[in-house]
């Protein structure tokens, strides 16, 4: 399956980064001459003075944006050949984000598949594709398993996205791209801020942000931050989140650094759906090509009291860095991750385009997964000749298990895989309702027992070398290349092994890039991509099979420019990337070449034209004030991959306002957002489900720097 920009959907982006005020220096030239006399001229003497026209110097700059670039070590964005986004606290702050999908709202190429308090916020869909979750998240460059969970926001000094294809740069992952959340540091100077939040229809939150430096020449450092939110939202979900991070670290000598860092969350949800289906679920299919009219993000769609879905996150890692001389340096770290689901949570099953539904209830207890990385990186450069090299290479070890509860207890223990699914009623008959009527009030009396067993370990192992070389300041010439390790091993509740495969596959990159001022790159890359196939789901007739890792390649051409008061970054791309279908036979299998059903078709929940307009302003007339405010615009997209099924387009506006006033020494900063401003109500696409857009909200926030 290709995925080809022509220009229709371009990544522009405006880049992100801290304004630099114009550096000017005047220098007023004086020539003081005396003809014909000493240089000290008698008292009383006429002097013969000189004086020549002002000579205005100018000089001017832009801060580059740094990004971690995983095989390609920290570099700023414009040395970077390939297309990327950063958000840093501040615009976290201004836009009062606490999903993605606002953070991401201006990006064009970025949509957010769920919603902040739906069940799957974390579904994020770059280039067409959607962000592998196992492996398509990092947290300071290490992985975390991203599933159902949305990490909190206010923790982190930036979220950095770099899109398409990363199997070179970070490994296994969906071509789509990789999001990697950069932790708070120590600041500088002692700082604390509180602030106080509301977000419609009525949750409160708070948030506490203290750091500094202390100790002898203020060799040790701290962060803290702590976040608090509670209420009920618009679509009648409750919700309960609190989360904690702290960040150490040190100047050993003054040539080692060690930091120590972790965090942790914990998010409850009760009621909320997991999605509205369009596939087939036993006895129920979705009849017709006409989906129902959108509904609004108001309408609580709950029918068990009893459904949740509550998730706990906590990651914690180390590491050393030597700075071993002024071109090179050496970094080691390690990060243990654990992500765990405990949920009962429902799913409707749409049959037609009077919005009829039949829903089901999945008991899902304690599904777990933890990781283990150890990265170690070594970056320098040197000469040979007239030929300079920038080296980044390292050893990355990753180790991740996931564990499952048993499941039904009806089924034969020696051989369930267990866990998948435990839908209610057991008897398959769901009941039924509509969108446009009231929800269903239902009771739930099944059981799914607390047993847990191991139900797969992943193991990947890989090492790495890129060189960019370079003539001059203009032309630079990137060549890297990964070898994997890649073992994965499957599982039956008795313990005895399912499946089990070993890959070692090598993923290479090469770009050429062309600088013709500081403040311009061109370039030309090529990558490819690596991801898990997957385990094949118990409704096919090879269940329980691990398919091969699916490779993707990616061809890039873009530009990148960055000024004082605008920016630009624009790219034109070609994905190339396998997938899996089921074919006639009810099997399950991957394909690199689209199957005759598919061909000339469509992919699903990718909008043909999707694009967003954005300003950003300081209103001079009173001090302190700053507005901004979008619009927002998301083409058709199919819902299937016969491209009969289709969700309409649909534009959202969005505007907000800081106001920033002193008091006494500090400074107060008020905030206001709306999100959706006409209220507009639209289906967001999936491949075969719909999630029903947020509606108009309203969110206050309140702010004291100390």
């Amino acid at each position: 399956m290709s995925f080809f920009n022509a220009g229709i959907n371009p990544d522009r982006h405006k880049l992100n980064r801290r304004k630099i005020s114009l550096l000017s220096q005047s220098i007023l030239i004086s020539i003081l001459g005396v003809v014909g006399h000493s240089a000290y001229a008698d008292a009383g003497q006429e002097e013969d003075v000189q004086q020549l026209e002002a000579i205005t110097v100018t000089a001017s700059t832009t801060k580059k944006t740094v990004i971690a670039g995983g095989t390609l070590g920290a570099r700023s964005d414009l040395e970077t050949p390939f297309s990327t986004n950063t958000v840093d606290s501040k615009q976290i702050e201004e836009k009062q984000a606490k999903s993605l999908g606002k953070l991401f709202e201006e990006e064009a190429g970025v949509q957010a598949k769920g919603s902040t308090y739906g069940l799957r916020p974390d579904l994020l869909s770059v280039r067409g594709l959607a962000l592998d979750f196992v492996n398509g998240y990092k947290i300071d460059g290490h992985p975390f398993q991203m599933a159902s969970v949305e990490l909190p926001l206010e923790l982190f000094e930036q979220v950095q996205l770099l899109k398409g294809a990363t199997g070179f740069l970070y490994g296994m992952g969906s071509p789509g791209g990789t999001l990697n959340y950069i932790s708070k540091k120590p600041t500088d100077s002692q700082t604390l801020s509180i602030a106080a939040g509301y977000s419609s229809d009525s949750i409160f939150s708070q948030h506490v942000d203290a750091g500094g430096h202390f100790g002898e020449d203020e060799r040790f450092g701290y962060r803290f931050n702590a976040v608090n939110e509670k209420g009920e939202a618009y679509n009648g979900t409750d919700i309960d989140r609190k989360a904690v991070s702290l960040y150490l670290d040190a100047k050993l000598t003054p040539s080692l650094y060690w930091y120590a860092k972790g965090l942790y969350q914990q998010r409850n949800l009760e009621g909320g759906i997991t999605s509205i289906s369009i596939a087939n679920a036993g006895n129920y299919a979705f009849s017709g090509t006409q989906l129902p009219k959108a509904i609004s993000g108001r309408k609580d769609l709950t029918a068990y009291d009893s459904s949740y879905y509550n998730s706990l996150a906590w990651a914690a890692s180390t590491g050393l860095t030597w700075q071993i001389n002024d071109h090179w340096k050496l970094d080691s770290s390690y990060s243990h991750t654990l992500k765990r689901i405990n949920s009962r949570d429902e799913t409707l099953y749409l049959r037609n385009a009077q919005g009829d539904y039949n829903v089901s209830l999945r008991q899902f207890y304690r599904p777990t997964l933890q990781y283990d990385s150890v990265q170690l990186r070594l970056e320098g450069d040197f000469e040979t000749g007239w030929l300079k090299h920038k080296i980044v290479a390292g050893l990355d070890y990753q180790e991740q298990s996931r564990d499952l509860n048993i499941g039904n207890p009806e089924l034969d223990p020696a051989t369930n895989t267990g866990g998948q699914n435990h839908a209610y009623p057991g008897n398959g008959i769901y009941p039924a309702g509509n969108l446009y009527g009231s929800s269903l009030d239902l009771a739930y009396d099944g059981y799914s027992p607390r047993q847990y067993f191991r139900i797969s370990d992943w193991t990947t192992k890989s090492a790495y070398i890129s060189d960019t070389l370079s003539v001059n300041d203009q032309w630079s010439l990137l060549l890297g290349i990964r070898k994997f390790d890649y073992k994965n091993d499957n599982y039956y509740v008795s313990g005895a092994k399912l499946s089990s495969y070993d890959q070692s596959p090598i993923s290479p990159s090469a770009a050429l890039l062309f600088t013709p001022r500081p403040d311009t790159t061109f370039y030309a890359s090529y990558v490819e991509a690596l991801e898990d196939g997957g385990t094949v789901g118990t409704t096919y007739e090879n269940r329980d099979t691990q398919l091969d890792p699916i490779e993707s390649k990616q061809y890039e051409l873009g530009v990148k420019s960055e000024h004082q008061n605008w920016s630009l970054a624009s790219a034109l791309f070609r994905i190339e990337k396998g997938t899996g279908y089921a074919n006639a036979q009810n099997y399950y299998a991957e394909y690199t070449k689209a199957a005759s059903e598919v061909v000339g078709k469509k992919p699903t929940a990718v909008a043909g034209f999707q694009g967003s307009l954005g300003v950003e302003k300081e209103v001079f007339a009173v001090s302190g004030l700053r507005v901004h405010g979008n619009i927002n615009h998301v083409g058709k997209q199919y819902l299937n991959n016969a491209n009969t099924i289709q969700t309409p387009s649909f534009e959202t506006v969005n505007l907000g306002a800081s106001y920033r006033v002193p008091l006494g020494e500090r400074q107060l900063t008020y905030r206001a957002e709306i999100n959706n401003l006409f209220d507009k109500k639209y289906w967001i696409a999936s491949s075969n489900a719909l999630a029903v857009g947020a509606p108009r909200t309203l969110s206050l926030n309140i702010r004291y720097d100390f």
